[in-house]
């Protein structure tokens, strides 16, 4: 097991790109895209270890990548008020891996868990090559604005 650290996180290797495949697979964001697709997506994203109380994502920080939720739970907050769980299939901070603004709300590990990291970059080029992981994206955040309102967009923005 290979492992570094970034951001008070540790990144590590444990996953086999199979494993990655089949934890991208039960996410909305890419749910409808082929395997092979997410073979590639897969292949570019980090693996994150993070521990209870772990900021994943800190308030008015710039950052340019989303988190996957493969085990544990993260809580996303602003201002002292819950917006949203997350649980294994979640994702946060789409909207950063789009485009990169100031986050809108602390996320924070609510107990030990594995993140899947997939940087802007990685997803541009994807998005580029793979027309399918364009229209999963598009299907997903207009399914946020229409079933769960605007502030749950904002979390982790």
């Amino acid at each position: 097991m290979g492992s570094d650290r970034r951001s008070g996180v540790a990144v590590v290797t444990l996953l086999t790109v199979v494993d990655r495949v089949v934890a991208l697979h039960e996410v909305p964001l890419f749910a409808a895209v082929p395997g092979r697709t997410l073979a590639a997506l897969a292949t570019c994203a980090e693996e994150v270890l993070v521990s209870r109380g772990d900021e994943v994502i800190v308030e008015g920080a710039v950052e340019d990548h989303l988190f996957v939720v493969v085990r544990g739970s993260l809580r996303a907050t602003h201002d002292g008020r819950v917006l949203r769980e997350l649980s294994p299939g979640a994702t946060v901070g789409e909207l950063a891996a789009l485009v990169p603004e100031p986050r809108s709300a602390t996320v924070t590990a609510v107990e030990d868990g594995l993140l899947l990291r997939i940087d802007k970059q990685a997803l541009d080029e994807l998005l580029v090559d793979h027309p399918e992981l364009v229209q999963g994206v598009i299907r997903t955040l207009v399914s946020m604005l229409r079933h769960d309102g605007a502030p749950r967009l904002e979390d982790g923005r």
